[in-house]
């Protein structure tokens, strides 16, 4: 089995998978095999038809089981659960007591989306935690394929703002026909605000080769040096990760 099919046997048979977190009959929660952050895990969908789906349209389709709005729904619900799993592995390593501050990491520093050029064929999500303080974390693709438009918040994949989705879901809907004899411009009025993503691929791939290297935390650049970059990194990781507990204690996907 080639590489970009590597998550098909995990899919297949989590039981038998040290890097499996949870799973039941709707996903997989494993921990990222080569973590670009000291806490990366992935949701993967186990649906057969949704599974080879391209990230930037499994949700805007419908299914033998379910819409793409219903398929939505679900998956956030495993997203969130992810982010739960970090913050309950976060709060057991580090003796934390502060839920406030625990909520604030959550919602602030935990993100979660995909690439829209992906590297495995199988759909899947990451949830990542925002310091990219890892040994795996080596060149301007690992880090540029998160922190830009090259990486998709899982928010923006939401099928109710996206215009392929819209003309899927009125194309046969009656009510829509009946209202044809509206003008353009009432209809076009009712229409929600699209999310336009960067589809080609071209300019995705320009986007990581060109963009010099950011600090997530504090907008610093770095130009290309990975090694200044990193060593920043880190130096955000001891500042963030010490508001919450012994920094030492933290090791690499320790979930």
């Amino acid at each position: 089995m080639s590489f970009k099919n590597a998550f098909q046997p995990i899919i297949n048979n989590p039981e038998k998978h040290d890097s499996v977190l949870y799973y039941d009959e709707n996903v997989i929660i494993i921990k990222d095999m080569f973590p670009k952050s000291v806490r990366h895990l992935l949701v993967i969908p186990r649906h057969q038809q949704v599974t080879k789906k391209h990230p930037l349209d499994v949700f805007n389709a419908f299914y033998n089981d379910f819409t793409g709005e219903e398929l939505y729904e679900m998956i956030e619900k495993y997203v969130e659960q992810a982010k739960d799993l970090i913050i309950d592995n976060l709060k057991e390593k580090l003796d934390m007591k502060d839920e406030i501050i625990l909520q604030d990491f959550k919602t602030n520093f935990i993100k979660a989306g995909v690439h829209s050029i992906p590297s495995l064929d199988n759909f899947h999500i990451h949830v990542i935690t925002q310091d990219f303080n890892s040994p795996r974390m080596k060149n301007k693709k690992h880090y540029n394929s998160f922190t830009t438009k090259f990486f998709v918040p899982f928010d923006q994949l939401n099928p109710l703002y996206n215009e392929k989705y819209y003309q899927l879901t009125n194309k046969d809907n009656e009510s829509y026909d009946s209202q044809s004899d509206v003008s353009s411009s009432s209809s076009e009025t009712e229409k929600p605000d699209f999310i336009r993503l960067i589809r080609s691929k071209p300019v995705l791939e320009n986007l990581i080769k060109s963009t010099s290297f950011k600090c997530t935390s504090c907008n610093k650049t770095f130009g290309n040096s990975v090694i200044k970059l990193k060593d920043h990194l880190n130096e955000e990781f001891e500042k963030k990760f010490s508001t919450l507990g012994d920094t030492k204690l933290i090791k690499i996907n320790d979930i």
